[in-house]
């Protein structure tokens, strides 16, 4: 019974031997099995049996992904694959935390320029999504950017604009991203009027304080530049309808009718952790 055993164990051993080929891997998936002859410049010879008078057959190496040799050993003859096998190896520096403060020392709306700060939290654990928390304080000036048709006036508002984040792209050194925001703003805006008093015949100066109320929604295009893995750079800008825009004024409230275009454009140094 033993030597029955023994003796089926060698002849399994000698026929997979005698049937162990070669394996070439193309790079569309195919393979070939056969045993390797020669491995040129450009091209690989190999044979479709053991026989060693059989005829020699020809691939050309641009073709082929690996060659996997009977002895285990895998020869790789486009890098390219060989780097997909193994597990990219991610930095220290590349670990980005989940949390950003973002300070913004210029921010231009269509109600004036100002500045504002922001915090921002990574949602999920493979940075596709980020919840993003600013305030932004506008201050009066004469020559602010506008984005509508409206006067000149001079506003000093504050604004509230919760913003989800997309990232297409997960989370890299140079990071886009985009989301809709709604905004919440309340402040102030003067205007000044001339009168004239034709008795006198004298021109006085006077400025009306209006309360301010707006709210509406922007879609916002982000770009963070991660210049180490704790401080960032970044730039936004976006468009959007502006749903209630109210003033109100000696117990006078006056409403924009239809929708107004709102304009964002920001400039923010960021710290993450």
């Amino acid at each position: 019974m033993k030597k029955l055993i023994t003796l089926t164990i060698l002849c399994s051993i000698v026929f997979a031997a005698a049937h162990a080929q070669d394996i070439l891997v193309k790079k569309n998936g195919k393979t070939i099995e056969g045993k390797v002859v020669e491995v040129g410049i450009d091209k690989v010879l190999y044979k479709i049996n053991n026989d060693s008078n059989s005829a020699n057959f020809v691939v050309r190496k641009s073709e082929l992904s690996r060659i996997e040799f009977e002895n285990g050993q895998t020869v790789w003859i486009d890098p390219r694959g060989e780097r997909a096998k193994k597990p990219s190896a991610i930095e220290p520096d590349e670990q980005y935390g989940q949390n950003m403060i973002n300070v913004s020392p210029f921010k231009a709306l269509d109600s004036g320029p100002g500045f504002g700060i922001s915090y921002e939290r990574i949602l999920d654990k493979r940075g596709y999504f980020g919840l993003l928390l600013p305030f932004t304080m506008t201050i009066p000036d004469t020559y602010y950017l506008s984005f509508d048709s409206s006067d000149g006036d001079r506003s000093e508002m504050y604004y509230f604009s919760p913003t989800l984040k997309i990232y297409p792209f997960g989370q890299r050194r140079v990071t886009y991203s985009l989301g809709p925001t709604v905004f919440a703003g309340v402040g102030q805006r003067w205007n000044t009027y001339t009168d004239y008093n034709p008795t006198t015949g004298v021109y006085t100066t006077r400025d009306e304080k209006r309360e301010r109320f707006r709210m509406g929604m922007i879609v916002n295009n982000y770009v963070n530049f991660q210049i180490m893995s704790r401080f960032q750079i970044g730039l936004n800008a976006g468009l959007g309808p502006r749903y209630i825009d109210r003033e109100t004024f000696r117990s006078q409230t006056t409403r924009t009718k239809g929708f107004e275009i709102t304009g964002e454009f920001n400039f923010n140094l960021g710290f993450r952790f």
